[in-house]
C-alpha cells in the first residue's frame, strides 16, 4: 500500500520492533489506537498475524522515513529481524516512497488448496474500492501465460456502488438517494433506490467489513423505511383511497441499498 508504513521503532513493552509485534501478536493492529485511523477494516486485530502464522514464509518490506526496511518470517516465527536494507525510492513528486509490502506463501500443510480464486479476490477488493471513494486498488494475476490486471477505482462512494449493483436493471428513480450522518461517534453512509425488479438487494458493511448475516443496522433501516413509507402514503391518502395496506415487503420490492 501507499500508507505511512508499519512503525519500525522499538516497542517499549516488548523490546522488539513494533513491526514484529504487529506481525506476530494478536490484537496489535493500529485500529486499537483511537487516534490511528478514522476507519479500519480489520477483524479484531488478527489479520496479518494469522496470515503470517499460516504461511510457510512471509517477507515484509516497509518504506518509512526515507528508508527501506525488511523482515522475514516462517510459519509465524521471525527468521530475520527488521533491518534497514537501503533508501526508499523517490516518488514522481520528489518525495520519499512510504508504505508496506507483504509477500507470503500459504502453508501447504495447513490448507488443502492454496490456489487463489481471481474472481473471489476481484469481488472482495471491489467492495472497499467503492466504499472508500477515490482509493485505487490494483489487482494483478501473473500466474498464467497472459497477465491480468484490473484497476479498481470509483468516485462517488455508496452512490456509485448502488448504480453498479443495478447496472443491468432499469431504475425507477433518476437519482440514488444518499443519506449521511453522525451520532454518538457512529457514522452512517447509506444509498438506496428502486428498480423494476421484484427482488430486494441490500449490502451491509461495518468499517468496510461485509455483514453477510446482516445486523442491527439493517434491521433499523428496514423498520425506518417501512415506517416512513407508510407515513407518506397515509398522509397522501393513497392507502385509504385504494383500500390497501403497505407492508415492509411492499416497500422493499425492487430496492437496492448499500448500508
Amino acid at each position: 500500500d501507499n500508507g505511512r508504513g508499519i512503525p519500525t521503532d522499538i516497542h517499549e513493552g516488548e523490546g522488539v520492533s513494533a513491526a514484529e509485534v504487529i506481525m506476530t501478536q494478536l490484537h496489535a493492529g493500529g485500529k486499537f489506537d483511537q487516534n490511528s485511523y478514522k476507519v479500519s477494516g480489520g477483524l479484531h486485530g488478527v489479520g496479518v498475524s494469522v496470515v503470517n502464522a499460516l504461511s510457510d514464509w512471509l517477507k515484509l518490506v516497509i518504506y518509512r522515513n526515507g528508508k527501506r526496511h525488511e523482515m522475514k518470517f516462517a510459519r509465524g516465527d521471525t527468521v530475520e529481524s527488521l533491518k534497514v536494507t537501503g533508501d526508499a525510492p523517490m516518488r514522481d513528486n520528489g518525495k520519499d516512497l512510504s508504505g508496506t509490502e507483504v509477500t507470503f506463501y500459504p502453508s501447504v500443510t495447513t490448507f488443502a488448496h492454496i490456489e487463489f480464486e481471481l474472481k473471489t479476490l476481484e469481488h472482495r477488493l471491489r467492495e472497499p474500492a467503492f466504499l472508500n471513494s477515490g482509493v485505487v486498488i490494483k489487482l494483478q494475476d501473473h500466474r498464467g501465460a497472459e497477465k491480468f490486471e484490473e484497476i479498481l477505482h470509483y468516485e462517488g462512494g455508496v452512490e456509485a456502488f448502488g448504480r453498479h449493483l443495478d447496472r443491468s436493471k432499469t431504475p425507477i428513480l433518476k437519482d440514488v438517494i444518499v443519506i449521511r450522518g453522525k451520532k454518538e461517534g457512529i457514522e452512517i453512509d447509506l444509498a438506496l433506490w428502486w428498480n423494476d425488479s421484484y427482488h430486494e438487494t441490500v449490502l451491509c458493511f461495518t468499517n468496510n467489513i461485509p455483514q453477510r448475516d446482516v445486523g442491527a443496522h439493517l434491521s433499523a433501516f428496514r423498520a425506518s423505511l417501512t415506517r416512513i413509507m407508510g407515513s407518506y402514503i397515509d398522509a397522501a391518502g393513497a392507502a385509504k383511497k385504494e383500500k390497501v395496506s403497505v407492508s415492509g415487503e411492499d416497500a422493499r420490492e425492487g430496492l437496492t441499498c448499500v448500508v
